[in-house]
């Protein structure tokens, strides 16, 4: 299914404007997320599901008390700082797959 971008003028230049969608579109490459173990994630959707198969402990490097990679990568590739400091709340795996599944199914609500 395509997504509709609507085009809005401001200042004499064409500028595309974010849907809800693009949450779930894939990053540029240069900007996909690698996980410690070499899974290569390419959207937030993607990260929701490698959670599922995620072990705790490559969990834990990319998400501790010190950082949350994966907060800053929704934040810093997707522009989604809502969801991105929700995040930053939890340091479980599974609270942290359920805050996305969350701010997905808010988006398409």
């Amino acid at each position: 299914m395509k997504t509709k971008r609507k085009v809005v003028k401001k200042g004499g230049v064409k500028k595309k404007s974010m849907k809800k969608r693009d949450i779930l579109r894939d990053a540029n490459p240069e900007h996909y997320f690698f996980v410690q173990d070499g899974t290569i994630l390419k959207n937030v959707l993607d990260l929701s599901k490698q959670l599922d198969k995620m072990t705790d402990d490559i969990f834990k490097h990319h998400v501790n008390e010190m950082r949350n990679d994966f907060s800053n990568w929704i934040k810093d590739v997707f522009k989604e700082e809502k969801l991105a400091k929700e995040l930053l709340k939890t340091t479980s795996k599974d609270k942290t797959q359920i805050i996305i599944l969350k701010h997905i199914i808010k988006k398409f609500s």
